[in-house]
Protein backbone atom coordinates (compact mmCIF):
# COMPACT_ATOMS: atom_id res chain seq x y z
CA UNK A 1 0.00 0.00 0.00
CA UNK A 2 1.66 3.26 -0.68
CA UNK A 3 0.35 5.10 2.49
CA UNK A 4 1.01 2.20 4.27
CA UNK A 5 2.67 2.47 7.92
CA UNK A 6 6.39 2.12 6.75
CA UNK A 7 5.49 4.63 4.32
CA UNK A 8 3.96 7.34 6.31
CA UNK A 9 6.96 6.97 9.02
CA UNK A 10 9.42 7.51 6.19
CA UNK A 11 7.53 10.74 4.31
CA UNK A 12 7.55 11.82 8.39
CA UNK A 13 11.18 11.39 8.53
CA UNK A 14 11.86 13.23 5.56
CA UNK A 15 9.81 16.14 6.53
CA UNK A 16 11.62 16.55 9.79
CA UNK A 17 14.96 16.34 8.29
CA UNK A 18 13.75 19.22 5.18
CA UNK A 19 12.64 21.27 8.51
CA UNK A 20 15.27 20.67 11.10
CA UNK A 21 18.07 21.26 7.55
CA UNK A 22 16.09 23.79 5.70
CA UNK A 23 17.89 26.77 5.33
CA UNK A 24 15.11 29.23 4.93
CA UNK A 25 13.88 27.57 8.65
CA UNK A 26 17.36 29.14 9.81
CA UNK A 27 16.33 32.13 8.43
CA UNK A 28 12.94 32.88 9.71
CA UNK A 29 13.72 31.75 13.57
CA UNK A 30 17.06 33.08 14.20
CA UNK A 31 16.85 36.72 15.51
CA UNK A 32 20.57 37.19 14.52
CA UNK A 33 19.80 36.91 11.38
CA UNK A 34 16.49 39.04 11.12
CA UNK A 35 18.84 42.29 13.43
CA UNK A 36 21.90 42.17 11.14
CA UNK A 37 19.38 41.95 7.72
CA UNK A 38 17.07 44.98 8.28
CA UNK A 39 16.35 45.19 4.33
CA UNK A 40 15.51 41.21 4.38
CA UNK A 41 13.34 41.94 7.60
CA UNK A 42 12.02 45.39 6.05
CA UNK A 43 11.13 43.52 2.97
CA UNK A 44 9.16 40.84 5.00
CA UNK A 45 7.12 43.36 6.80
CA UNK A 46 6.29 45.33 3.79
CA UNK A 47 4.78 42.10 2.03
CA UNK A 48 3.08 41.34 5.18
CA UNK A 49 1.25 45.14 4.99
CA UNK A 50 0.13 44.20 1.04
CA UNK A 51 -1.44 41.09 2.44
CA UNK A 52 -3.14 42.46 5.13
CA UNK A 53 -4.32 45.25 2.78
CA UNK A 54 -5.34 42.30 0.59
CA UNK A 55 -7.09 40.99 3.90
CA UNK A 56 -8.57 44.06 5.31
CA UNK A 57 -10.32 44.21 1.71
CA UNK A 58 -11.77 41.27 1.99
CA UNK A 59 -13.40 41.99 5.56
CA UNK A 60 -15.03 44.78 4.26
CA UNK A 61 -16.09 47.91 5.79
CA UNK A 62 -18.12 46.19 8.45
CA UNK A 63 -15.05 44.43 10.33
CA UNK A 64 -11.97 46.54 12.01
CA UNK A 65 -8.86 45.25 10.57
CA UNK A 66 -6.24 48.02 11.86
CA UNK A 67 -5.13 46.02 14.85
CA UNK A 68 -3.26 44.04 12.33
CA UNK A 69 -1.43 46.22 10.85
CA UNK A 70 0.04 46.83 13.82
CA UNK A 71 2.13 43.41 13.67
CA UNK A 72 4.68 44.67 10.24
CA UNK A 73 5.27 47.93 12.55
CA UNK A 74 6.23 46.15 15.22
CA UNK A 75 7.89 43.14 13.55
CA UNK A 76 10.33 45.76 11.13
CA UNK A 77 10.54 48.21 14.16
CA UNK A 78 11.68 45.91 16.75
CA UNK A 79 14.57 43.67 14.49
CA UNK A 80 15.29 46.33 11.28
CA UNK A 81 15.19 50.34 12.77
CA UNK A 82 13.00 52.96 13.35
CA UNK A 83 13.59 54.67 10.15
CA UNK A 84 12.16 50.94 8.49
CA UNK A 85 9.27 51.07 11.28
CA UNK A 86 7.83 54.34 10.03
CA UNK A 87 8.14 53.61 6.32
CA UNK A 88 6.19 50.76 7.62
CA UNK A 89 3.65 52.74 9.16
CA UNK A 90 3.12 54.85 6.61
CA UNK A 91 2.92 52.42 4.49
CA UNK A 92 0.08 50.49 6.56
CA UNK A 93 -2.06 53.60 6.54
CA UNK A 94 -2.04 53.83 3.02
CA UNK A 95 -2.57 50.11 2.42
CA UNK A 96 -5.17 50.32 4.72
CA UNK A 97 -7.08 53.56 3.46
CA UNK A 98 -6.98 51.59 -0.05
CA UNK A 99 -8.27 48.78 0.90
CA UNK A 100 -11.68 51.22 3.05
CA UNK A 101 -11.71 53.23 0.29
CA UNK A 102 -12.46 50.04 -2.38
CA UNK A 103 -14.80 48.51 -0.30
CA UNK A 104 -16.20 51.56 1.26
CA UNK A 105 -16.77 53.86 -1.92
CA UNK A 106 -19.37 55.72 -0.31
CA UNK A 107 -19.00 56.62 3.29
CA UNK A 108 -21.30 57.76 5.59
CA UNK A 109 -19.96 61.39 6.42
CA UNK A 110 -18.29 63.59 3.82
CA UNK A 111 -14.43 64.03 6.36
CA UNK A 112 -14.53 60.61 6.27
CA UNK A 113 -12.15 59.67 3.73
CA UNK A 114 -9.73 62.30 5.33
CA UNK A 115 -10.29 61.86 8.98
CA UNK A 116 -9.96 57.96 9.09
CA UNK A 117 -6.51 58.11 7.28
CA UNK A 118 -5.31 60.52 8.96
CA UNK A 119 -6.35 58.71 12.70
CA UNK A 120 -4.85 55.86 11.19
CA UNK A 121 -1.72 57.28 10.54
CA UNK A 122 -1.10 59.12 13.92
CA UNK A 123 -1.94 55.60 15.54
CA UNK A 124 0.49 53.73 13.32
CA UNK A 125 3.24 56.86 13.55
CA UNK A 126 2.98 56.23 17.39
CA UNK A 127 3.37 52.81 17.47
CA UNK A 128 6.31 52.78 15.04
CA UNK A 129 8.27 55.55 17.36
CA UNK A 130 7.14 53.78 20.18
CA UNK A 131 8.81 50.35 19.64
CA UNK A 132 12.45 51.94 19.53
CA UNK A 133 12.03 53.75 22.98
CA UNK A 134 10.82 50.49 24.44
CA UNK A 135 13.63 48.48 23.03
CA UNK A 136 16.28 50.32 24.28
CA UNK A 137 14.64 50.68 27.69
CA UNK A 138 14.29 46.65 27.89
CA UNK A 139 17.73 46.68 26.20
CA UNK A 140 19.12 49.04 28.88
CA UNK A 141 17.59 47.25 31.89
CA UNK A 142 19.14 43.68 30.75
CA UNK A 143 22.34 45.72 30.86
CA UNK A 144 22.02 46.42 34.38
CA UNK A 145 20.97 43.12 35.33
CA UNK A 146 24.07 41.97 33.99
CA UNK A 147 26.66 44.69 34.62
CA UNK A 148 28.00 45.55 38.43
CA UNK A 149 25.86 48.69 39.34
CA UNK A 150 29.39 50.41 40.71
CA UNK A 151 32.47 49.71 38.21
CA UNK A 152 30.37 48.66 35.16
CA UNK A 153 32.06 45.14 34.99
CA UNK A 154 30.05 41.72 34.41
CA UNK A 155 28.38 40.58 37.57
CA UNK A 156 29.06 37.25 39.23
CA UNK A 157 25.87 35.81 38.01
CA UNK A 158 26.39 36.77 34.22
CA UNK A 159 30.49 35.69 34.38
CA UNK A 160 29.33 32.26 35.77
CA UNK A 161 26.59 32.57 32.84
CA UNK A 162 29.50 33.42 29.95
CA UNK A 163 32.15 30.76 32.21
CA UNK A 164 29.88 28.01 31.21
CA UNK A 165 29.76 28.62 28.01
CA UNK A 166 33.41 29.44 27.41
CA UNK A 167 33.84 25.41 29.42
CA UNK A 168 31.47 24.15 26.08
CA UNK A 169 33.90 25.88 23.73
CA UNK A 170 37.19 24.50 25.00
CA UNK A 171 35.66 21.14 25.35
CA UNK A 172 34.02 21.34 21.36
CA UNK A 173 36.96 23.15 19.89
CA UNK A 174 39.85 22.15 21.73
CA UNK A 175 40.97 25.77 22.50
CA UNK A 176 42.99 26.27 25.86
CA UNK A 177 41.63 29.28 27.96
CA UNK A 178 43.04 31.25 31.40
CA UNK A 179 41.15 32.53 34.20
CA UNK A 180 42.77 34.72 36.41
CA UNK A 181 41.32 35.39 39.98
CA UNK A 182 42.45 39.26 41.29
CA UNK A 183 42.29 40.93 44.96
CA UNK A 184 42.55 44.68 46.00
CA UNK A 185 45.02 44.07 49.04
CA UNK A 186 44.15 46.40 51.29
CA UNK A 187 41.11 47.97 50.19
CA UNK A 188 39.72 48.21 53.37
CA UNK A 189 42.69 50.86 54.45
CA UNK A 190 41.47 53.00 51.86
CA UNK A 191 38.22 53.24 52.84
CA UNK A 192 38.75 53.31 56.37
CA UNK A 193 41.55 56.41 55.80
CA UNK A 194 40.25 58.39 52.75
CA UNK A 195 36.67 57.64 52.49
CA UNK A 196 34.56 55.23 50.68
CA UNK A 197 34.11 57.36 47.55
CA UNK A 198 37.89 57.01 47.49
CA UNK A 199 37.50 53.39 47.64
CA UNK A 200 34.74 53.42 44.89
CA UNK A 201 37.10 55.46 42.81
CA UNK A 202 39.63 53.09 42.74
CA UNK A 203 37.56 50.19 41.89
CA UNK A 204 36.64 51.98 39.00
CA UNK A 205 40.43 52.61 37.75
CA UNK A 206 41.01 49.20 38.38
CA UNK A 207 38.47 47.71 35.84
CA UNK A 208 39.29 51.00 33.30
CA UNK A 209 42.84 49.90 33.49
CA UNK A 210 42.22 45.99 33.25
CA UNK A 211 39.78 46.77 29.84
CA UNK A 212 42.62 49.39 28.18
CA UNK A 213 45.22 46.12 28.39
CA UNK A 214 42.63 43.02 27.75
CA UNK A 215 40.72 42.38 24.62
CA UNK A 216 37.29 42.64 24.06
CA UNK A 217 36.27 39.27 24.02
CA UNK A 218 37.90 38.95 27.26
CA UNK A 219 35.86 38.92 29.79
CA UNK A 220 35.87 41.04 33.29
CA UNK A 221 33.98 40.65 36.12
CA UNK A 222 33.56 41.88 39.64
CA UNK A 223 32.77 38.83 41.75
CA UNK A 224 33.27 40.71 45.64
CA UNK A 225 33.62 43.44 47.14
CA UNK A 226 37.41 43.50 46.57
CA UNK A 227 38.05 40.52 44.00
CA UNK A 228 37.72 40.73 40.09
CA UNK A 229 37.73 37.70 37.76
CA UNK A 230 39.34 37.82 34.49
CA UNK A 231 38.75 35.02 31.41
CA UNK A 232 40.87 34.66 28.78
CA UNK A 233 39.48 32.89 26.17
CA UNK A 234 41.88 30.68 23.74
CA UNK A 235 44.96 32.19 25.77
CA UNK A 236 48.00 29.78 26.61
CA UNK A 237 49.65 30.36 29.58
CA UNK A 238 52.62 32.21 28.00
CA UNK A 239 50.75 34.52 26.88
CA UNK A 240 48.71 35.08 29.79
CA UNK A 241 51.21 35.31 31.87
CA UNK A 242 52.51 38.15 30.17
CA UNK A 243 49.10 39.76 29.80
CA UNK A 244 48.44 39.16 33.65
CA UNK A 245 51.63 40.35 34.76
CA UNK A 246 51.45 43.64 32.88
CA UNK A 247 48.12 44.20 34.61
CA UNK A 248 49.88 44.21 37.88
CA UNK A 249 52.25 46.55 37.07
CA UNK A 250 49.95 48.90 35.83
CA UNK A 251 47.61 49.05 38.79
CA UNK A 252 50.35 48.96 40.90
CA UNK A 253 51.74 52.02 39.29
CA UNK A 254 48.41 53.58 39.54
CA UNK A 255 48.06 52.75 43.35
CA UNK A 256 51.78 54.30 43.72
CA UNK A 257 50.71 57.65 41.75
CA UNK A 258 47.67 58.28 43.77
CA UNK A 259 48.89 56.79 46.63
CA UNK A 260 46.41 54.29 47.36
CA UNK A 261 48.16 52.11 49.94
CA UNK A 262 47.39 49.07 48.11
CA UNK A 263 48.62 46.19 46.56
CA UNK A 264 47.20 43.23 43.90
CA UNK A 265 47.53 39.34 44.32
CA UNK A 266 46.68 37.01 41.78
CA UNK A 267 45.79 33.46 41.22
CA UNK A 268 45.92 32.40 37.19
CA UNK A 269 45.01 28.69 36.26
CA UNK A 270 45.12 27.95 32.88
CA UNK A 271 43.08 25.00 31.06
CA UNK A 272 44.59 23.18 28.42
CA UNK A 273 42.20 20.59 29.00
CA UNK A 274 38.73 22.05 30.26
CA UNK A 275 36.97 21.59 34.00
CA UNK A 276 34.49 19.39 34.24
CA UNK A 277 32.06 22.59 35.56
CA UNK A 278 32.63 26.17 36.28
CA UNK A 279 32.92 24.67 40.61
CA UNK A 280 36.20 23.06 39.83
CA UNK A 281 37.32 26.04 37.66
CA UNK A 282 36.36 28.77 40.65
CA UNK A 283 38.05 27.00 42.82
CA UNK A 284 41.50 26.39 41.30
CA UNK A 285 41.56 29.97 40.75
CA UNK A 286 40.27 31.13 44.31
CA UNK A 287 43.19 28.23 45.83
CA UNK A 288 45.84 29.93 43.78
CA UNK A 289 44.80 33.70 44.99
CA UNK A 290 44.46 32.53 48.35
CA UNK A 291 47.91 31.52 47.83
CA UNK A 292 49.35 34.40 46.61
CA UNK A 293 48.02 36.53 49.47
CA UNK A 294 49.30 34.23 52.08
CA UNK A 295 52.83 34.55 50.26
CA UNK A 296 53.03 38.01 50.76
CA UNK A 297 50.55 39.73 48.77
CA UNK A 298 51.12 41.56 45.61
CA UNK A 299 52.08 37.88 44.28
CA UNK A 300 50.81 36.26 41.27
CA UNK A 301 50.63 32.48 41.60
CA UNK A 302 49.88 30.65 38.21
CA UNK A 303 49.36 26.83 37.90
CA UNK A 304 48.41 24.99 34.33
CA UNK A 305 45.88 22.34 34.01
CA UNK A 306 47.23 19.58 31.92
CA UNK A 307 48.16 16.18 31.45
CA UNK A 308 51.27 17.35 33.63
CA UNK A 309 50.18 20.34 35.20
CA UNK A 310 52.62 22.62 36.07
CA UNK A 311 52.38 25.39 38.84
CA UNK A 312 54.89 28.70 39.24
Amino acid sequence: MPWGKSNVKRRARAVKHLLTRSQWRIILMDVDFLQKHPRFTTALGLAAVALLGIFSYSLGPSLSSEAFFLIPILFVGWFANKQAGILTAILCAISWTLADTLSNPNPSHPYAPIWNPALKLALFLTAANMVPVFKEHLQREKEWDRTDYLTGAVNKKSFLELAGLEIERSRRYHHPFTLAYLDVDQLKTVNEHFGHHVGDLLLQWVVKTIRERTRATDILARVGEDEFALLLPETQPEPAQLVIQRIQKSLYDLAQKNEWPVTFSIGVVSFIVPPTSTEEMIRKADHLLFAAKNSGKNRVKHEIVSAAPVSS
